[in-house]
């Protein structure tokens, strides 16, 4: 239940079939993380999958993103939603473009794009990320581990540009716990599509507590306590694209 007196943007927050409660136990979400076999039991993860998960997530944000930008009115300049749109159209450009590169390469050709359009400081971070996933896409086709690997060196590289922590308020709110838990449960499991499912709902919970932050980045750290009880749009938007993973995975 969100708390009471908040206004949040629809965002068809579902989790997903996943019970809300803590996943430090990942065995308990619906038993997905069990190792069962079935349709939904990926065990690898190639590089036209990961595209289709890269549509999904650009497909979502184009949706949502005049949400988001209502969000960034609040404590920021209310372009968020524009700029983040704008970065993963040039992720669906390059993707475009660079389609017959290996898994690797196509995601150098990401950064570049990202990195080259105007997305505000949102382009330097995501494009930092893109060139983190590229230095882990070992292969055309990813096993579990290699898969964990490569979110965390996306994770790293993102880290270096953005030097934020949890409870700052910015992105990393969303994309740390979403990277722990996809690792941990790859690490648990070989299927993807129960990770992604379970770094979506991690995504979207550590977005939903940054109203409870003081921001320590951006317009909103002048802001103070009157941040509080704000969603940082950056840290929503995360969200989104680690849900639209998982609804393409």
């Amino acid at each position: 239940m969100r708390p009471p007196n908040r206004t949040y943007p629809t965002d068809n927050g579902a989790f997903y079939g996943l019970e809300r409660r803590s996943y430090g136990n990942f065995s308990s979400a619906n038993g997905l993380l069990k190792g069962q076999k079935g349709a939904l039991n990926m065990t690898t993860l190639t590089k036209g999958k990961f595209v289709q998960m890269l549509r999904t997530s650009a497909d979502i944000i184009k949706e949502r993103h005049q949400l988001l930008s209502e969000l960034d009115s609040a404590t920021g300049d209310g372009d968020h939603g524009v700029t983040i749109n704008r970065t993963m159209q040039a992720v669906v450009k390059a993707l475009d473009e660079n389609a017959d590169k290996p898994f690797a390469e196509l995601l150098k050709a990401v950064a570049m794009g990202v990195m080259m359009c105007d997305g505000g400081s949102t382009s330097p971070l995501l494009g930092s990320y893109f060139l983190g996933l590229a230095s882990g896409a070992v292969a055309d086709t990813l096993t579990a581990t290699q898969t964990a690997a490569m979110f965390e060196a996306g994770l790293a590289n993102f880290r270096k540009t953005s030097k934020a922590d949890l409870g700052d308020k910015t992105m990393v709110d969303a994309f740390d716990p979403a990277t722990e838990a996809l690792v941990r449960a790859l690490g648990e499991t070989e299927n993807h599509h129960a990770a992604f499912e379970l770094a979506a709902a991690k995504a979207k919970e550590g977005a939903e507590k940054t109203s409870e932050y003081v921001a320590k980045f951006g317009r909103a750290r002048t802001m103070g306590e009157r941040a509080i009880g704000h969603l940082d749009p950056g840290a929503k938007s995360i969200s989104y694209i680690f849900e639209g993973f998982s609804k393409a995975c």
